[in-house]
């Protein structure tokens, strides 16, 4: 796997902890946060378990519903990523 490949996918793997981690600390079910960000919950879920990489526009509705800015998100998982490769 190339470079950019493998930080990608670290990447993806560190937001999915991240945003099940800030739903979790909420103590929303994937359900509960679906329905507050207008998507599915199958689709939360593949996000979760980094199967899927959110689009901007998913990861901006769940991180409106989180209470979270979207850039606080992806810059705790890049710190996570990063942290993982060190």
């Amino acid at each position: 796997m190339d470079p950019v490949s493998r930080d990608t996918n670290a990447f993806v793997k560190s937001l999915a902890t991240v945003l099940r981690a800030a739903r979790e600390h909420l103590q929303l079910s994937q359900t509960e946060l679906a329905a507050r960000a207008g998507l599915s919950q199958p689709h939360i879920g593949y996000i979760e378990h980094g199967k899927r990489a959110p689009t901007v526009e998913s990861l901006k509705r769940i991180a409106i519903a989180l209470g979270k800015p979207a850039a606080e998100l992806v810059s705790e998982a890049e710190a996570l990523a990063a942290e993982k490769r060190s």
